[in-house]
């Protein structure tokens, strides 16, 4: 079982904190496991805290009432989030929910910890409300992209980030479960990607897509 001391030099505002604030820290700290697709937190559940990502992805994502799922962004290995302590920062008023997108493991510091160190370090509410920013600057782009991009540009750019953050030119994954990342139905990206072997940009294979030609595929954004 992890043990959370292993871990705490790895949060982004460890070295600003003194010797005092790191014992805060320790003692009000925990690691979460969870298993793929488990629900992190809902919108009726109560604010989990400030969390790191040790291991594992996360889909942060809107349900609407219809039921329709929209993927805002994931959170992977080194990743932090303050959308989980919402009640943190009072300005934030976005109703999310997350999902362990593969079995994760994270450290959460508990909001009452996190808001108390936040309130009496600067380094710290810096680093918040920059995480705010770039966390809503996020969500800002993909609603702007649902609504105005061509649904060509916004898969070409799903698969470009893929291979820009792996390295790798193939990714394993099924239509359904991009057609979730990329928030339109399955029917549509299958058609989509269809067109794009067809233009020799990517190679289908049963579950997997292999990047056939990646400057063809940039052209597109």
């Amino acid at each position: 079982m992890p043990v959370v001391d292993d871990y705490l030099h790895l949060l982004p505002y460890w070295d600003k904190l003194s010797e005092t604030e790191k014992d805060f820290v320790k003692a009000n700290s925990a690691i979460h496991s969870y298993d793929k697709d488990r629900v992190i937190q809902g919108y009726s559940d109560s604010c989990l805290g400030m969390i790191y990502v040790i291991k594992g992805s996360i889909r942060v994502l809107m349900i609407s009432e219809e039921g329709r799922e929209i993927t805002l962004f994931r959170l992977n290995s080194g990743d932090s989030c303050i959308l989980s302590a919402a009640c943190v920062l009072s300005q934030i008023t976005c109703d999310t929910q997350m999902i362990a997108a593969e079995n994760i493991e994270i450290v959460v510091v508990n909001p009452q910890a996190y808001s108390s160190l936040m309130n009496k370090n600067l380094e710290v509410r810096c680093f918040t409300y920059e995480l705010a920013t770039e966390r809503f600057s996020t969500v800002v782009f993909v609603l702007q992209q649902i609504i105005f991009a061509r649904f060509d540009q916004r898969l070409a750019g799903f698969l470009l980030e893929y291979y820009d953050r792996t390295g790798l030119n193939k990714l394993k994954m099924t239509q359904e479960a991009i057609a979730v990342e990329v928030n339109t139905a399955r029917e549509v990206v299958a058609r989509m990607l269809k067109q794009f072997a067809s233009d020799g940009l990517i190679e289908m294979n049963r579950g997997s897509i292999t990047f056939k030609d990646i400057e063809g595929l940039r052209m597109l954004i």
